[in-house]
């Protein structure tokens, strides 16, 4: 099975609704978050959220070499115990996104392919061990962008983010 890193942005009634539900009905908690990352089916793109595929590890490994002031993959404040997946859901709230989204639209991912080294991360045992392929810097590089386009959108609403590991 694999691991991907999901992202949900939340409107402030859409965050009392998850707070409620993570006190009240659990299980309904982790699906309405999902619906919510799905976006409308009117709509052809979700722009609430996205997932980062397999890439979440990369990128965690090429961005901890720039030394963001924040962590976009693995940090956050957990809001439950319960595991929405492979760990809890954490909230990066709207100042940590803001932070990110400056970091983020200031780093082209040309700096983060300056460090990569398809070797050196098969070598560290990187999820998902797909490093010496020859398309595994430009799935990074579309996995990245759509990480900068939504923290940048959470950032403009001032919204917080959901992240969890599916």
């Amino acid at each position: 099975m694999s691991m991907i890193m999901e992202y949900v942005r939340l409107r402030p009634h859409e965050f009392a609704e998850l707070r409620r539900l993570l006190v009240e009905d659990p299980d309904n908690a982790y699906e309405y978050a999902g619906d919510l990352r799905m976006g409308d089916e009117d709509e052809a793109v979700s722009s609430r959220g996205i997932d980062t595929d397999k890439a979440w590890a990369g990128l965690q490994w090429l961005l901890a070499k720039l030394d963001p002031p924040a962590d976009v993959i693995g940090g956050g404040e957990p809001i439950t115990d319960d595991e929405w997946g492979y760990d809890s859901p954490r909230l990066l709230a709207a100042a940590e996104v803001a932070e990110a989204a400056r970091f983020l639209a200031a780093t082209p991912f040309a700096s983060l392919a300056a460090h990569y080294a398809g070797a050196e991360l098969t070598a560290a045992d990187v999820y998902p061990g797909i490093w010496s392929q020859d398309w595994a810097l430009p799935y990074l590089e579309e996995n990245y962008r759509q990480l900068v386009t939504l923290f940048c959108a959470a950032a403009a609403d001032h919204e917080p983010i959901v992240v969890w590991m599916a």
